[in-house]
C-alpha cells in the first residue's frame, strides 16, 4: 500500500507539471445565423490567449449612366480603399477597423433607359483580413457575438474611385444595394453583401486533478484489489 501511495503521488505530480497547451477553435459567419461564440468554460482549465481572425469579401452596388444613345457600354475600372468596422455585444472589445481594398474592371452594358440617360448596374468587391488578440478575461464563462459593418456601404463615403466613365455620364452608389444578378440590383442587407467570416481561437492550459485526488483514486483501487484477493483466498478451499 505504501508503494502504491508513493506511486500515486509521483504520477499526479508528473501529470500536473506536464500539462500541455490545448486549443479550441470556433467559427461563425454573418451569412449564417450569427450563432456567436461560446464562452470559455473555466472548469476546462486556464485561458491564456484569445485570437480572432476576420476574413472579408464585401460587395457594393453601383449604377453608371450616359446620355441616351451616346454609348452602348461603359468600360469601367475601379479602386477601393475603405474600412470595415468590427462590432460585438461586448463594448470592452472595442471597434477596430479593418482595411478594405480592391480593384477591378468591367464592361457594363448600358441596357436600360429613362428617356434621358442610358444606364446599367454593376457591383464591386473589397477584401480585407485581420487578426486580433483580446483580453482572455472577456471570454471566460461569457458568450460573445461579433457583427461588423462595411463603412463603404454609406453613400458618399468616397472610398471608391473610377475611370472609364462615358463622356457626360456619372457613377452613383446604390443605397443599400450590393448584389447585381442578371443586370438587376438587390439590397439584401449589409450582412449579406458578400462575406464576413470569423475564427475564434482559445489557447489554454487544461485543468488536471490535484495530486491528492490521484492518491485517493489509486488507494481506492488498491483497497478494492486487496479485498478481492482476500475473497479469493477464502473461497479457494471450497
Amino acid at each position: 500500500m505504501k508503494h502504491l501511495l508513493k506511486l500515486a503521488a509521483i504520477c499526479a505530480a508528473t501529470i500536473a507539471n506536464g500539462a500541455s497547451a490545448a486549443t479550441l477553435i470556433q467559427t461563425d459567419s454573418e451569412q449564417g445565423a450569427l450563432r456567436g461564440f461560446d464562452g470559455f468554460d473555466s472548469r476546462t482549465g486556464t485561458l491564456n490567449t484569445v485570437t480572432l481572425t476576420v476574413d472579408l469579401a464585401k460587395t457594393r452596388g453601383w449604377v453608371v449612366s450616359a446620355p441616351a444613345g451616346s454609348a452602348s457600354a461603359a468600360p469601367l475600372s475601379w479602386t477601393i480603399a475603405g474600412n470595415w468596422r468590427l462590432g460585438s455585444d461586448n463594448a470592452a472589445l472595442g471597434n477596430p477597423l479593418i482595411a478594405l481594398t480592391g480593384s477591378g474592371s468591367s464592361v457594363v452594358p448600358l441596357d436600360r433607359s429613362d428617356g434621358t440617360n442610358d444606364f446599367g448596374f454593376f457591383q464591386v468587391t473589397a477584401f480585407g483580413t485581420a487578426t486580433y488578440l483580446f483580453d482572455p478575461a472577456q471570454f471566460v464563462n461569457r458568450r460573445v457575438t461579433f457583427n461588423g459593418y462595411d463603412l463603404g456601404q454609406n453613400v458618399g463615403s468616397g472610398d471608391t474611385s473610377f475611370t472609364g466613365v462615358p463622356m457626360g455620364g456619372t457613377v452613383n452608389q446604390l443605397p443599400g444595394g450590393c448584389v447585381v444578378v442578371g443586370g438587376a440590383p438587390s439590397a439584401p442587407g449589409e450582412d449579406f453583401c458578400g462575406q464576413a467570416n470569423y475564427t475564434l481561437t482559445y489557447d489554454y492550459t487544461p485543468a488536471v486533478p490535484e495530486p491528492g485526488t490521484w492518491a485517493l483514486m489509486i488507494a481506492g483501487f488498491a483497497t478494492t484489489g486487496a479485498a478481492l484477493r482476500r475473497r479469493r483466498r477464502t473461497l479457494a478451499p471450497a
